[in-house]
């Protein structure tokens, strides 16, 4: 089968669309034919080496899928299913035309959306539902998502309004008009204008890191939740009366068929910037990288 892999650490020259064994499921496991695969800002930190696993190289790509069932497990999807997923983390293997996925962490694809489309949902979706539930949002809350345009950004505000928060949002200002559509109730120009005057909030969302979790402390009142996702939480910067945590991703089929629900329902909508060929996994990097993606970008096979 077509794969793009690496086989060391570096800049996105060292992928390599190659030719590999297909994988063997193993049990518990489910087959699936990749019809399109989705890009995150995790797939060029695995690549670049801050994000490693215990394998050798070379090492597969990608952790979003969609694409149809060619081998299952008893009670699992059936053969010649449409499904979407994510694979565990660390262990890439989506940029291949054969990927194997726990039958757990797979759901029927949703029928509004094709392949391409649906490979955008699976990581980003999962990491702002999971972060939303940990931090308790409920109805009447006030949420703040920094970078509310991006992959897990879009996904965050949406499910947030879904659950009845009132929402806020940062973005750069080309995509003020973007957020007003997904709903968003503020959303802010981060290069021109300040947080404080629409603090404080009940729950941050931070899925920049830095600077803007250190800033996010003193948006929250006494008693507030902040949620930080690319890195650990940095104690340094820690307020007496705020919780924190880190929220990793990891797969969800259940969740993801309730996602799903709420896409075909029309409640959610996902943003594709651009799909390219497989063969283009380096070009993906590179746009992935400069930080200016609106919601996700995708390859297809």
């Amino acid at each position: 089968m077509r794969a793009v892999v690496f086989s060391r650490y570096g800049d996105e020259n060292v992928l390599e669309l190659t030719r590999r064994p297909v994988p063997t499921p193993g049990e518990g496991d489910v087959l699936v034919e990749v019809k399109a695969a989705g890009v995150n800002p995790v797939d060029w930190k695995h690549r670049e080496g801050a994000v490693r696993s215990d394998q050798p190289f070379p090492l597969g790509m990608g952790w979003d899928v969609s694409g149809v069932v060619r081998a299952t497990v008893p009670g699992g999807p059936a053969i010649g299913a449409e499904v979407y997923g994510m694979l565990p983390l660390p262990y890439g293997g989506a940029y291949q035309e054969l990927a194997v996925l726990p039958s757990s962490a797979v759901a029927p694809k949703p029928a509004r959306l094709t392949h391409a489309e649906a490979a955008a949902v699976p990581l980003a979706a999962l990491t702002a539902w999971q972060a939303l539930e940990a931090a308790g949002t409920r109805a009447g809350l006030r949420v703040l998502v920094h970078a509310g345009a991006g992959g897990v950004g879009h996904f965050a505000v949406q499910f947030a309004r879904h659950l009845g928060a009132h929402v806020t949002a940062t973005v750069s200002a080309r995509n003020l008009d973007f957020l007003r559509r997904l709903g968003v109730d503020e959303p802010i120009d981060r290069a021109t204008t300040g947080l404080a005057a629409a603090a404080p909030f009940d729950i941050v969302l931070d899925t920049v890191g830095g600077p803007v979790q250190h800033a996010s402390w003193r948006l929250l009142h006494r008693g507030g939740t902040l949620i930080t996702l690319p890195e650990p939480v940095d104690e340094a910067y820690r307020l007496p009366g705020i919780n924190a945590d880190r929220v990793v991703v990891t797969p969800d089929g259940e969740a993801l068929r309730r996602i799903g629900t709420l896409i075909d329902s029309g409640a959610v909508r996902v943003e594709v910037q651009a799909v390219l060929p497989l063969e283009e996994a380096a070009e993906a990097h590179r746009i992935s990288k400069e930080g200016r993606v609106r919601g996700k970008l995708v390859l297809t096979l």
